[in-house]
């Protein structure tokens, strides 16, 4: 009886502890389960682009099961969408660490390594992927980006040429494909690679950029224009787009079209919108020579900036680019020049006037050279004419004043800023019928010009003067 009791009782320890091992493994179960269901609703949210909410379910499931790679890949990407570069790569060496053959991994690692500029780092990610997996596209056309960043533009063809063949409906392929062979002039190519990319995505706003400036290499602006309309369609807020229509429709003699597409980049984005102005500078003043500082490319694109605005009959404007050259460059005698001609089209005589007085104090001051002695003096431009007549009829000496206008209007019978200072001229004489033909004409000129507040200026002129 004893033995027997013995006997029972070891059987209802084992049968215990089978039942004990029972419930751990039921509970580990439910634990797992648990874990599983906070990864699902991280995925979830992240794949909504609910991105807090994401790292909030995938901290619940890491703090179940700090093993789960799949949760801290998914918490790294959220993280990286969200701005948090380092909270990423942290993320991703937790997964490396569980899965240290997860190629996929390396290359999103890769990804961002390049956006903290560690190109090297990238570059040792890329590699690692693509030699642990040699078909994976992904990788192929992460590392073509960070090739096009080198200005590796053969690799990076190399690169799309891989994720072609693998997958040839990726759009992105074609994309990076088309902007590589932009940069080694492969124009033609270029446009061909975006068609493609359109044809497989037409929302691809990244895509009509990069053919817009195909088209610009190859001179067609008018599918330039195109291809940036469509930009903007896309994203009324491209910077970028509006400065390159703007630069095509410059060349187009549109300048009013482009002056307002390049105000809408400065509205967007000021500093980009300088740099670019810096850049074409030489190009818009048609000048060999290059400027190598960059103040000194600013100081241009503004010059640049101000005298479109002058033929455009946008004098406020121009007075505004003008003084910031100044602000800059207080000794810069082309703009004092060019800032009392807008002063004088303005009506604000004495400032034009004591424009000129800088620029004849600034010259002066600058030692000459010697140079040799001529017979002949060159005539006076019509700029110079321009500006002596402004100066004679501030002085009082209106019959000066029309002679040096009617030097102007010889050149360009026209220029309505001139007619309106031979009208001024006339009226202080009291010659009436002569000052009413030269505002009426200016007038004329200024409304067929677009510019209507010039023009409603002298009307009110003309108003007094028939009164």
């Amino acid at each position: 009886m004893t033995s027997d009791k013995h006997q029972q009782d070891e059987t209802m320890v084992v049968s215990g502890n089978s039942k004990l091992s029972e419930n751990l493994s039921a509970g580990m179960e439910d634990v797992q389960s648990d874990a599983d269901t906070w990864l699902s609703q991280g995925i979830a949210s992240f794949q909504q682009g609910d991105y807090r909410h994401a790292i909030a379910a995938l901290n619940q499931a890491l703090q179940i099961n700090p093993d789960l790679a799949q949760a801290y890949h998914y918490r790294g990407m959220s993280h990286y969408c969200q701005g948090d570069a380092l909270g990423a790569i942290g993320d991703f060496d937790e997964v490396l660490r569980l899965d240290p053959q997860n190629a996929q991994a390396y290359s999103d690692r890769g990804l961002i390594l390049a956006t903290l500029n560690d190109r090297w780092g990238a570059m040792q990610d890329y590699n690692q992927a693509l030699q642990l997996d040699s078909n994976y596209a992904k990788g192929y056309l992460n590392r073509s980006m960070l090739r096009l960043a080198l200005e590796d533009y053969d690799g990076a063809i190399a690169d799309c040429d891989q994720v072609i063949r693998m997958n040839p409906n990726l759009a992105e392929g074609y994309l990076n494909r088309g902007i590589a062979r932009f940069e080694v002039e492969a124009y033609q190519d270029a446009i061909g690679d975006c068609d493609r990319a359109l044809a497989i995505n037409s929302n691809l706003a990244a895509a009509y950029f990069n053919r817009g400036m195909n088209h610009i290499a190859l001179g067609a602006y008018q599918e330039a224009i195109a291809d940036f309309n469509h930009v903007l369609e896309l994203n009324p807020n491209d910077a970028q787009a509006y400065l390159n229509r703007g630069y095509v429709r410059l060349q187009l003699g549109e300048n009013w079209s482009s002056i307002e597409d390049f105000d809408q980049a400065m509205r967007l984005e000021p500093v980009a919108a300088k740099a670019f102005f810096q850049q074409i500078a030489n190009t818009l003043n048609q000048e060999p020579d290059t400027v190598e500082d960059d103040e000194s490319k600013l100081i241009q694109g503004l010059m640049v900036r101000g005298n479109l605005r002058y033929q455009l009959g946008d004098y406020p404007a121009a007075l505004n680019a003008y003084n910031q050259v100044l602000e800059l460059d207080p000794n810069y005698t082309e703009a004092y020049n060019q800032r009392s001609t807008v002063r004088s089209a303005m009506g604000d005589y004495q400032g034009a006037i004591a424009d000129l007085d800088m620029v004849k104090t600034l010259s002066l001051a600058t030692p000459l050279s010697p140079e040799p002695v001529s017979v002949a003096t060159d005539k006076p431009t019509p700029q110079e004419y321009h500006k002596i007549g402004v100066h004679k009829l501030n002085q009082g000496d209106f019959h000066g004043a029309i002679e040096a206008f009617n030097y102007v209007l010889q050149e360009n019978q026209n220029n309505a800023t001139a007619l309106t200072c031979r009208g001024f001229a006339y009226r202080r004489l009291g010659d009436k019928p002569r000052a009413i033909a030269d505002f009426q004409t200016a007038a004329k000129v200024f409304y067929e010009q677009g510019d209507m507040k010039s023009s409603q200026e002298v009307i009110k002129t003309l108003k007094k003067l028939r009164q």
